[in-house]
């Protein structure tokens, strides 16, 4: 008797479904061609590239494991010819030449890729399939390395492509190119331990001409080399920060020394790591010595020393620090009355309030009746007027009978020679040393790094003060830059603030004595108050 068998029972194996493998595959091959890295649509070779590498990443898993695979290129030098070029021959040729000038220009330092393969094959650009755990595995590294044989030969890819194995810290890498008539594989070899052979030089030449295998005697070998020694723990060394004060905030006794000296240095040591080269570029293998037991290589005595440092991401600088806080101040919308204070002090109110607020009641108006007689409250800024006379007559020498900061005769700014012709430095607003501008620009960035926004509007209201009474006057500002146009011509006026301005005009007088004129016109209940400010030197808008 035959037993039923429920046909459900049976085994069935689905060939529709793609396997993890063929996801693989596919997955590469979509990259690929999104990428536009096939043959026949990638770009002509640039004859010129610049220093910056271009990447371009995507994320893979493939049975458990994360990889990441990135395009790295170095970015062309831009020219009007773009025109494709997908002849198999060029991109040939370019591995061909690239592979070359690898060994001759080995001695170069590191490139700048995300990958050493670039410097030790002279590649300009390659794929890289890098797992974010090691991978360590032999069959797993055989499955992926048929995934990336097959995805390369199905799209016709037109650049190498590596894959990392082994662990991260080995730097071991697998890589194909091929075309119609030829395959390239490039292979990294790790040692654990050295052989004895090639420990010293003359083994490695003989195990060059070995692998040569040439019938004939050969030539004598050329050889270049490299001794490099790097230094990675450099947090282990104590790094001296400069020290940064603010004594010119002194009133002891004003030093011009302490306040155009900015502060300069990192915070942190910037140094991740330094790489020291002792090498010898080109010699014949007969004249120097090197084997087992005897050898002249002495890195002290090599000819050429290169070193090559490392600087960690984000560093902290002071410079740069002061330089953030004022250029920040462009994002401020802050007012220069509200900062100081002066609507308080003067009275000031909002004519928008005056439209909008409710009706007036008896209360207000014993309140406006009393406050009629009262008095302004007096001005007081952030900063004392012991250190603010100094500040401005170092910014304004010719305020003051005793000129003891002048500003040189002649300001000029620099300028670049191209042949006979004489060119200004255009390509950047630039002011010559010790002049007006460079004064106001280092006193105005120390002031704010030291007391904030405060001590610079209080500044900066005191220099506008200042212009508007030599405007008013008449009185020419003093620091202004010496420059002449070539050829005879006239001088340039575009850095005067009007062609209405006298070019001989009388001298200044004394700061003080233009502070206590224009108290002259302040009303008789702050007249007495030098540092006060009168109601009519005030310009409010309101837009």
């Amino acid at each position: 008797m035959n037993e039923e068998i429920d046909e459900y029972d049976i085994y069935h194996q689905d060939f529709t479904t793609a396997s993890e493998w063929e996801v693989l595959i596919a997955r590469l091959e979509e990259i690929i061609v999104e990428w536009n890295l096939s043959k026949i649509k990638l770009c002509k070779t640039s004859p010129e590239y610049t220093k910056k590498w271009l990447a371009k990443s995507e994320d893979i898993k493939f049975r458990g494991l994360s990889f990441t695979l990135t395009y790295n290129a170095l970015e062309p030098v831009k020219s009007q010819d773009s025109e494709k070029e997908p002849e198999e021959k060029c991109l040939l040729t370019e591995i061909q030449q690239c592979l070359w000038d690898s060994t001759t220009n080995f001695m170069d330092n590191v490139d700048g890729s995300p990958f050493p393969v670039s410097n030790w094959f002279g590649l300009k650009r390659y794929l890289m399939l890098y797992p974010k755990a090691p991978l360590v595995d032999g069959s797993i590294i055989k499955l992926i390395m048929s995934s990336v044989n097959i995805a390369f030969s199905i799209v016709d890819c037109g650049i190498p492509f590596f894959v990392k194995i082994r662990e991260h810290w080995q730097h071991t890498y697998l890589g194909i190119f091929e075309d119609n008539d030829y395959k390239i594989s490039f292979d990294v070899i790790h040692l654990k331990r050295i052989s004895n052979q090639c420990s010293h030089l003359s083994g490695l030449v003989s195990l060059f001409k070995s692998k040569i295998s040439s019938p004939v005697p050969l030539d004598a070998v050329v050889i270049s080399t490299k001794f490099s020694y790097e230094l990675k723990d450099s947090d282990s060394f104590t790094w001296r920060k400069r020290t940064h004060s603010n004594e010119f905030l002194s009133i002891d006794g004003f030093d011009v020394k302490k306040l155009i000296e900015l502060p300069f240095g990192s915070e942190n040591n910037p140094l991740h790591s330094a790489l020291l080269n002792a090498i010898w570029p080109h010699f014949r293998e007969s004249a120097i010595v090197d084997s087992s037991t005897f050898s002249d290589i002495d890195p002290i005595m090599a000819p050429t020393w290169t070193i090559t440092l490392k600087l960690r991401d984000n560093i902290n600088c002071l410079l740069s620090e002061i330089i953030r806080k004022v250029m920040n101040l462009l994002d401020r919308d802050s007012l220069l009355m509200d900062v100081l204070g002066l609507s308080k002090s003067l009275g000031l109110v909002n004519p928008l309030n005056k439209i909008t607020e409710a009706p007036i009641t008896i209360s207000k108006l014993v309140k406006a009746a009393v406050g009629r007689n009262t008095h302004f409250t007096e001005f007081k800024g952030p900063i004392t007027d012991d250190l603010l006379m100094p500040l401005l007559y170092y910014v304004f020498p010719d305020a003051v009978e005793d000129d003891t900061f002048p500003y040189p005769k002649t300001l000029e700014i620099e300028s670049k020679k191209d042949g006979a012709e004489l060119k200004l430095c255009k390509y950047v607003k630039t002011s010559p040393e010790d002049g007006l501008v460079w004064r106001l620009s280092v006193t105005s960035a120390r002031l704010m790094d030291a007391g904030g926004l405060p001590y610079l509007a209080h500044f900066w209201y005191e220099f506008t003060q200042e212009l508007q009474y030599r405007w008013e006057h008449r009185i020419l500002v003093p620091g202004e830059p010496t420059l002449y146009l070539l050829a005879g011509r006239e001088r340039d006026l575009g850095l005067l603030l009007d062609p209405a301005v006298p070019l001989v005009a009388p001298p200044a007088a004394p700061l003080r004595d233009k502070r206590d004129a224009r108290s002259d016109a302040a009303p008789k209940d702050c007249r007495d108050c030098r540092r006060s400010i009168s109601k009519t030197n005030i310009n409010v808008t309101y837009l």
